[in-house]
């Protein structure tokens, strides 16, 4: 396995590691719980099923729209009803980032 998508795995995992934590001491919060599931997919879908065989696609729609998701209810609670803080939105959008970098390596290989 090459260095860089160990490096993404590991920064998936802390982003996991702090929406865990901050879902234990708020989970009443749907912010953090959908904060932890967006760091979550992407970490499941590098460690298990990153084959070229797999419809990449299919998990770039499924990422991006849990994503969006995610960074649309962090926010929503944060303004609306102050169950979160804002800063919420980050681990979602951190997560979105490196899923980018990580199917960067598979839109090459198919040009």
């Amino acid at each position: 396995m090459q260095k860089s998508e160990r490096v993404l795995q590991a920064g998936w995992s802390m982003c996991l590691a702090v929406a865990l934590f901050g879902f234990c001491h708020s989970p009443k919060a749907v912010a953090w719980l959908l904060a932890t599931v967006s760091c979550l997919a992407p970490l499941l879908i590098s460690l298990f099923l990153n084959g070229e065989k797999w419809d990449r696609s299919f998990f770039t729609i499924a990422v991006i729209s849990l994503i969006i998701v995610a960074v649309a209810v962090s926010l929503g609670q944060w303004a609306v009803l102050d169950a979160s803080p804002a800063w919420v939105a980050f681990l979602p959008l951190g997560s979105l980032l490196m899923w980018i970098i990580h199917e960067r390596k598979f839109i090459t290989k198919r040009q």
